[in-house]
């Protein structure tokens, strides 16, 4: 009987050992989901399990956004509005309104700075689809009006580019799609654009700014934080082409100058405690803007912004006084 009681409370204790030690593994441990979308990567890192159902939603929404905002598929709603006459009324997704408002409010407050209808000039520079190409007025008084009824009627035939910002609202989307799920703590990145929710077991989130002077994935400084944060990066450092007479073109173009930038900016990060989307197009309007201009922008809207610059073959940092990380 001693034998048998004792052997109940050996499997009882080991049963407990093993409760214990999964319990403290998850408590530790992140799951980790990827995949290819955009062009480049996406990434989520949750303390959660996340199930295949879930997955499935995130690459569904994925693709949904690619149908709308892609310049590369031709079946893709951005595509289907490019090819359209000028001078047409043409109804609209809500999604595709919310970006474009966005843009437009970030054109009139840059002063032409921040532009996504320079779709002709990205491409003829090397850089995007060879689907359409063409040409039109950048001086033009009027490119394209909206309206909240969402239609849209352009007045050239120019082509939207939405790069600048599309990965942002995605990032958004899931970060919606995931709270929805009852997954509160993560880190959802796609090519650079991220969000972080919540905490990592009780710690903060590290996110790691790209050294933009190594070609190694290393971080020149970190961003630590355990509640909702944006983060967008915008840079020249691995995104250009050299012509055939050795000049290097960015891939982030001027609309004052229709040329490609040329700057002492390395790259320009910024957070936001609002949205992704935000983040990701301050980032590309600071970029083009510069230091200088860019700064003082970003303090008289209050933006948080980190300029990693090259000055006098030095790196050096150049923050508004909102970047607080």
């Amino acid at each position: 009987m001693n034998r048998l009681i004792a052997s109940k409370v050996l499997a009882i204790s080991v049963g407990l050992l093993c409760v214990f030690l999964a319990y403290n593994h998850n408590k530790s441990s992140t799951y980790e989901i990827g995949g290819s979308i955009y062009g480049t990567y996406w990434k989520l890192v949750s303390t959660d399990y996340i199930s295949d159902s879930i997955k499935k939603s995130i690459i569904d929404e994925l693709d949904r956004i690619d149908l709308i905002a892609s310049n590369y598929k031709i079946q893709s709603e951005l595509s289907i509005l490019n090819a359209a006459p000028a001078n047409t009324k043409i109804k609209i997704s809500k999604d595709l309104y919310t970006l474009l408002s966005l843009a437009e409010d970030l054109n009139r407050l840059s002063n032409g700075a921040y532009d996504v209808t320079l779709g002709s000039m990205v491409i003829n520079g090397g850089f995007g689809p060879e689907l359409l190409i063409n040409t039109y007025d950048l001086k033009a008084n009027k490119r394209f009006v909206i309206s909240e009824d969402l239609y849209l009627e352009k007045y050239n035939q120019f082509l939207f580019d939405l790069s600048s910002i599309a990965k942002g609202y995605a990032v958004d989307s899931i970060h919606d799609l995931l709270i929805a799920s009852n997954r509160p703590n993560f880190l959802f990145d796609v090519g650079g654009e991220l969000i972080v929710s919540g905490s990592k077991h009780g710690a903060p989130w590290v996110i790691g700014i790209q050294d933009p002077i190594e070609f190694s994935n290393q971080a020149i400084t970190n961003i630590v934080t355990d509640s909702f944060l944006a983060v967008a990066t915008s840079g020249e450092y691995r995104n250009y082409s050299i012509d055939d007479s050795g000049i290097a073109s960015s891939h982030t173009f001027d609309p004052l100058t229709s040329q490609s930038i040329k700057n002492n900016v390395l790259s320009v990060t910024v957070s936001s405690k609002q949205s992704a989307m935000l983040a990701d197009a301050w980032a590309t309007l600071l970029n083009v803007m510069g230091s200088e201009s860019g700064l003082e922008l970003a303090e008289k809207h209050q933006i948080s912004v980190l300029y990693i610059i090259n000055e006098n073959n030095e790196v050096r940092f150049l923050k508004s006084s909102h970047w607080t990380h």
